[in-house]
């Protein structure tokens, strides 16, 4: 019984170093964009302070990102609750804030990609207003929150 407890406890830690070592890797792929003065369709091209971690912020994607993981959905909303409540009732206090999403296979560089690609995600991660962020992954999904404290 002893043996199978430290297993648990081994399982979980791993389990736990996986997911801040992706949600460590999508932040450091988002800051070079921003530090890089990436373009996006046309804008941005400043180069950007780099984000600071949040652990609220974390928090409140991680929520959303063990629903969208374990339900295999795609959406800012679960059980009509969105971002900006999820992100206030996680007891982070904003003046601005984005959420951007994915759900698939491919690691943080694919994530970061398609959001690239993406004119309203691309702007939100070269949003100059945003200092702070908050990642998470699950089960193929990732959030990401930026946001300004108020």
């Amino acid at each position: 019984m002893r043996y199978l407890f430290l297993i648990a406890i081994l399982l979980g830690a791993s389990l736990a170093d996986a997911r801040s070592s992706n949600e460590t890797r999508v932040t450091s792929i988002i800051n070079a964009l921003r530090s890089s003065g990436a373009r996006c369709n046309g804008s941005g091209g400043v180069r950007l302070g780099t984000l600071r971690y949040n652990a609220t912020l974390a928090r409140a994607a991680r929520q959303h990102a063990i629903h969208m993981g374990s339900k295999r959905f795609v959406s800012h909303y679960y059980q009509g609750i969105g971002p900006r409540t999820r992100v206030a009732r996680a007891g982070y206090r904003y003046s601005r804030m984005s959420e951007i999403i994915f759900l698939g296979n491919g690691g943080a560089s694919r994530a970061v990609n398609w959001w690239k690609n993406s004119r309203i995600h691309c702007w939100a991660m070269t949003n100059s207003n945003y200092t702070e962020v908050g990642a998470a992954y699950f089960n193929g999904a990732w959030v990401v929150v930026m946001a300004k404290p108020r």
